[in-house]
C-alpha cells in the first residue's frame, strides 16, 4: 500500500526535527550536512536506491552508513540515518533534508527566495530583491540564485508557494495567448473576413 504525499511530509518533518534538536545550536551545520547528503544522492543514484530498497538487508546499509560517512560527517548525522535505517525510513532522506532545512530557516528568521534569470543577477538587482522579499515577508531572504538563457530576459521569483514569472518568454506566452483568445471570440463573432466577392 502507498504511503501518502502528507504522511510522507509528517514522517520527514518528525525526523528533521528529532536531527536538529539533537543538533543544538549547530543546526544550520546540520541542515547543510543533509543537504551534501542529498547531493551525494544526485551524483550517485545506485547509492539512493540501495538505501531506499527495503528487500537489501539492514546490515550491509549501516556498514554503507559508517563507510561513507563516518568521520565525514557529524556523529548526529550518521547517528540520525542510522535511526531511520533501523527503522526502514531511508527512502526519506530528500524530504528530511528538505524539512530540516525549512524549519532551519523558519527558526532563524530567514526565507528563501528562489530566482531564475536569463543572465546572472547584477549587485543592484540582488540588493533590491533582498529589500522587497523582505518588506513582503519580514524576514531575511536568502537568493538561491539559477541562471536560465531560455527565458529570454526578466526574473521569475517564487518565495514559498508564491510565483512571480516576469519574464520576456512568459510575455510572450501571454500575448500568443491574448492573440489566439481574440481570434477565436472573432470568428465566433458574425465579423467575415473572407471576401464573398469573386
Amino acid at each position: 500500500m502507498a504511503v501518502s504525499r502528507d504522511k510522507v511530509l509528517s514522517l520527514a518533518r518528525v525526523y528533521a526535527q528529532a536531527l536538529l534538536a539533537a543538533a543544538a545550536g549547530r543546526e544550520g551545520e546540520l541542515a547543510q550536512e543533509l543537504a551534501g547528503v542529498v547531493e551525494l544522492l544526485d551524483r550517485d543514484p545506485g547509492l539512493e536506491a540501495v538505501l531506499a530498497n527495503p528487500l537489501i538487508d539492514t546490515e550491509g546499509k549501516r556498514a554503507l552508513l559508517e563507510r561513507a560517512l563516518r568521520g565525514r560527517a557529524s556523529d548526529v548525522l550518521v547517528d540520525g540515518l542510522q535511526v531511520m535505517r533501523r527503522k526502514r525510513r531511508l527512502d526519506l532522506v530528500r524530504a528530511v533534508a528538505a524539512e530540516a532545512h525549512e524549519l532551519w530557516l523558519a527558526r532563524e528568521g530567514r526565507i528563501e527566495v528562489k530566482v531564475a534569470s536569463a543572465v546572472p543577477l547584477s549587485a543592484v538587482q540582488r540588493q533590491a530583491l533582498e529589500a522587497a522579499a523582505a518588506a513582503r515577508t519580514g524576514k531575511l531572504p536568502t537568493l538561491v540564485e539559477s541562471v536560465d538563457p531560455a527565458l529570454l530576459g526578466g526574473l521569475v521569483v517564487q518565495i514559498g508557494d508564491e510565483k512571480v514569472d516576469a519574464t520576456v518568454t512568459a510575455e510572450l506566452a501571454r500575448v500568443r495567448g491574448d492573440l489566439l483568445d481574440r481570434a477565436a471570440r472573432e470568428l465566433h463573432s458574425d465579423k467575415s473576413y473572407v471576401s464573398n466577392t469573386h
